[in-house]
């Protein structure tokens, strides 16, 4: 042979059988996908039913039928995956421990992880926390006992305080509104407590107030009003004002006429939920989620089976953020056209 080497008939064999090997394998690989953990929130819960969504609108698993044929219109080969918590702050520490490659969080206590503000537990994500987006706002939802002569965040002190599990990070804004109403955290008896044990305590009268955060309806919210004749205070006003104008992260909401049942539309105050990951996620995977997320069939699906889900929208996904987006996300918005960055 002129040029090159001569290869006998079996060396020839055998690199050509391992070449079919090396691409046999790569193909079974391709077959068996990747998984992709979603930390959401308590089973049964609003963010937990969100993140199935979410999970369903990213997923293409290996073989499924493409989109255009009416198939999963997600990441090539992914199958993400809706596993429960306690809340955003057990969520953050699942994603210090890289036990799941996203979470959903409020983004007050991922602002306080990325400054490296947060728990102790949390070290490892300062400074390293990416965005994919921002989905819903998670409202705080005040609901008071029917008998109890409470009229507003002012009216706590003395009273007991109903939280959502510790891991929820509901403390951290019940903190926040105690004293913006001039109510020392002393003076007020703070219960953690899960869903079924918050609605039965506050039934039986050994709570006076539930302080819930997500987005409507809230299952406890749903529970307890007929069950403890309760009823949702209004957060509004000049101290609610100074928080908004403080907090980057806080706005004002309405809960919308009978999202719960009896109930009037309230004012109230809300923190975005937002869709995290660590640095280290592959660019072109944060790319492809961001894509996956916005394309007009997970809209359809995320906004039927989310009563907040029509407040999904591409415009805000990548608005107000507190911690930035990721690169690969960042690209895609944007090749969208929604920031101005070169």
């Amino acid at each position: 042979m002129r040029g090159g080497r001569a290869f006998s008939r079996r060396e020839l064999a055998r690199r050509t059988a391992g070449l079919l090997l090396a691409g046999a394998t790569a193909a079974a690989r391709a077959q068996e996908g990747r998984f992709f953990r979603i930390a959401t929130g308590p089973v049964g819960g609003s963010v937990y039913t969100l993140g199935g969504l979410l999970a369903e609108a990213v997923s293409s698993p290996p073989g499924a039928p493409p989109c255009e044929l009416g198939g999963s219109c997600g990441v090539p080969g992914l199958v993400a995956l809706a596993q429960s918590s306690a809340g955003s702050l057990a969520n953050l520490e699942q994603l210090a421990l890289a036990r799941v490659e996203s979470a959903l969080v409020r983004a007050d206590l991922a602002e306080a992880a990325q400054r490296g503000d947060g728990e102790p537990s949390l070290a490892p994500l300062a400074g390293r926390l990416r965005t994919l987006a921002r989905l819903v706002e998670a409202a705080l939802h005040l609901l008071v006992r029917g008998d109890a002569p409470i009229g507003g965040p002012a009216d706590l002190a003395g009273r007991r305080l109903g939280l959502e599990e510790a891991g929820s990070g509901t403390l951290a804004l019940a903190r926040l509104l105690l004293a913006a109403f001039g109510v020392e955290e002393r003076s007020v008896e703070l219960a953690f407590l899960g869903r079924g044990a918050a609605v039965t305590a506050l039934a039986a009268g050994s709570l006076d107030a539930l302080l819930l955060v997500g987005p409507w309806p809230v299952p406890t919210a749903e529970e307890a009003i007929p069950a403890a004749d309760a009823r949702l205070l209004p957060l509004r006003g000049p101290a609610i004002d100074r928080l908004v104008r403080r907090h980057a992260w806080l706005g004002y909401h309405l809960i919308p006429f009978a999202s719960y049942p009896g109930q009037p539309a309230v004012e109230t105050v809300a923190v975005p939920l937002l869709w995290l990951v660590r640095d280290e996620l592959e660019e072109e995977l944060a790319y492809a989620l961001a894509a996956a997320l916005w394309r007009p069939e997970s809209l359809a699906r995320l906004r039927a089976g989310h009563p907040q889900g029509r407040e999904l929208a591409l415009e805000e996904a990548a608005a107000g953020l507190v911690v930035p987006l990721h690169a690969g996300a960042r690209r895609w918005y944007r090749e969208q056209g929604l920031l101005r960055e070169p």
